[in-house]
């Protein structure tokens, strides 16, 4: 249930807002391709009397492929493997294998299988969590619109689906918990350009458990307010620059404070440069500051949380193709 709902959440979600990408995410890809990088080593090194040491420990280490993708992640602890991922993409890059294996890759934990049609629609998924198959299944109306998602077990048997049902800028999502019982409803309202500028979840009676509501700007959401059962919870406000940089993030909650949550400074080259978080110290934020190479590779990250008193630097070692 919770993979399928995160799905789902994450594909409505796609066209709402450039922020399903971390700041300098897209940067950190380009730099990738073009420099030929094969892999990535994160080193960790603890700071000792106000200094890094000079001896780290390794974090992870990824490889990509000739267009910057990840094409495997393996995550250290304690000096052995802790965990392995894999990915695999389609000539349009879409992602169609993901697989997560333990340290020894005796087990696998969780395991992705994509399809997709002419048009580079998700059609079918294939899922395992390392005891239960799944099937996914997505069909479009004739407007190419998302009609339906139907998630069955491996013998058939439908455990959850979803009906979509289209009326000029209001899409209404039925929500079954098997064939035939609906379970809840969702009501999400478009723009003129197709971003969601509402939606609205209801239980089985009809009641409202939660709505969220959307501003945008030349496409850029630039403010987001989420309710719980009618209740405000809070409103994150986005701030841009002339490149379409995300750069600051002010959120007010429920008492009427706006506090400035996170920002983000780059450099002539739009690349991350600092980024600060307000980790629930009020007096100091969190940090990360970003050191590059004239060929803009990552080269080390400092960080500091704030809540902790604690530093830390992530050094990286590549190899090239």
């Amino acid at each position: 249930m919770k993979y399928f709902i995160s799905l789902v959440t994450l594909f409505l979600a796609s066209s709402l807002f450039s922020l399903g990408q971390v700041p300098g995410e897209k940067k950190w890809k380009e730099n990738i391709a073009k420099n030929h990088i094969q892999t990535q080593v994160q080193w960790n090194h603890k700071y000792e009397k106000g200094k890094p040491k000079k001896t780290g420990y390794k974090n992870f280490s990824k490889k990509f492929d000739y267009k910057g993708n990840v094409i495997e992640e393996i995550y250290y602890q304690s000096g052995t493997v802790d965990q392995k991922l894999s990915y695999k993409y389609d000539n349009n890059e879409n992602k169609v294998e993901f697989i997560n294996y333990n340290g020894n890759e005796s087990k696998v934990m969780f395991k992705q299988n994509i399809t997709y049609d002419n048009s580079t629609r998700r059609i079918r998924e294939e899922r395992y969590n390392g005891l239960d198959y799944q099937i996914i299944k997505y069909s479009y109306n004739k407007n190419s619109k998302l009609a339906k998602i139907v998630r069955s077990d491996i013998n058939g048997n439908i455990e959850h689906k979803r009906i979509f049902k289209y009326s000029g800028n209001i899409c209404n999502i039925d929500i079954y918990r098997d064939e035939k019982h609906i379970s809840g409803k969702i009501t999400n309202k478009y723009d003129s350009n197709d971003n969601i500028i509402e939606t609205i979840e209801y239980d089985q009676k009809g009641k409202i458990k939660e709505k969220y509501e959307y501003h945008f700007k030349n496409n850029l959401v630039i403010e987001k307010t989420k309710y719980l059962s009618g209740n405000f919870i809070y409103k994150e406000s986005y701030k841009y620059d002339s490149n379409k940089n995300l750069v600051k993030i002010l959120k007010e909650q429920p008492k009427g404070k706006t506090i400035t949550n996170n920002t983000y400074a780059y450099d002539n080259n739009w690349n991350l440069i600092e980024e600060q978080w307000y980790d629930n110290n009020p007096n100091e934020y969190s940090k990360k500051k970003y050191f590059y190479s004239k060929k803009g590779v990552l080269e080390r990250v400092e960080v500091y949380y704030s809540l902790y008193k604690y530093k830390i630097q992530y050094k990286y070692k590549y190899t090239n193709y």
